[in-house]
């Protein structure tokens, strides 16, 4: 358990939320969605880790499986905040190259960027 990647301490959550932030910045300002989308693999990829560990531990160690929970949470929203920006710069994206969208039922949310 000494490789655990904790990644809910507090400074870690802000360098890793303005990481995601800037590079969903760079590709609203390159147009390209694979960039969020490399966010989103590597999200999934530590949800996976955590998930693995915390099927690991052993109930006595109570403090160790708060952290993990804590870590899961952190890396849900993270996920969320790297697929809401890969749906958004897909949609720049299908808007400059006037592609039709299957569905646009997040315009609304789009419109107030």
């Amino acid at each position: 358990m000494e490789n655990f990647i904790y990644t809910a301490n507090y400074i870690v959550i802000v360098i890793i939320t303005l990481a995601i932030a800037g590079v969903i910045a760079f590709a609203r300002k390159t147009e390209k969605p694979v960039y969020p989308a490399i966010l989103i693999v590597i999200n999934l990829v530590l949800l996976l880790y955590h998930t693995y560990i915390l099927n690991r531990l052993p109930s006595y160690f109570e403090l160790k499986i708060s952290q993990t929970y804590l870590c899961l949470a952190m890396d849900f929203l993270w996920l969320l905040m790297s697929f809401l920006g890969y749906l958004w710069i897909d949609d720049i994206k299908a808007i400059k190259l006037n592609k039709k969208s299957y569905d646009n039922s997040m315009a609304w949310f789009w419109n107030k960027l």
